[in-house]
């Protein structure tokens, strides 16, 4: 569980999530849900809130299986709760979110495909 702070360095992260420091750099690329600050000695400090985003995206790509894409997603439609201590698990729910997931992946192919049509002239 999550040591009762209001925020973390960077090198307590590992231990507590089990996610290792290059996994959790890239996350922050690509999770906007983590966002840590920078103190006025130059390091990373993450709120409980980024470090329960971790938990949930971890959860998302390593137990449910989903891709990062259709990780975002699902984040970003709210079908999944960053709340780490009431996580959703209601069978409609879920087969919501993977119905918002499906829709959200063949709508970003088809305007990949638009794009590509545009950028050749076909």
């Amino acid at each position: 569980m999550i040591p009762n702070k209001s925020n973390f360095k960077f090198q307590e992260l590992t231990p507590i999530t089990g996610v290792k420091p290059y996994v959790i750099r890239f996350w922050e690329t690509e999770f906007e849900d983590i966002a840590p600050v920078t103190s006025d000695s130059g390091q990373r400090l993450y709120a409980r809130k980024d470090v329960e985003a971790i938990f949930k995206i971890k959860k998302l790509l390593f137990e449910e299986k989903m891709s990062i894409q259709e990780a975002k997603i699902a984040i970003k439609s709210r079908d999944i709760d960053l709340d780490f201590s009431h996580p959703s698990s209601s069978q409609e729910g879920r087969e919501q979110s993977e119905q918002s997931i499906a829709k959200e992946t063949i709508l970003s192919s088809l305007n990949l495909i638009k794009e590509i049509k545009t950028k050749r002239n076909w």
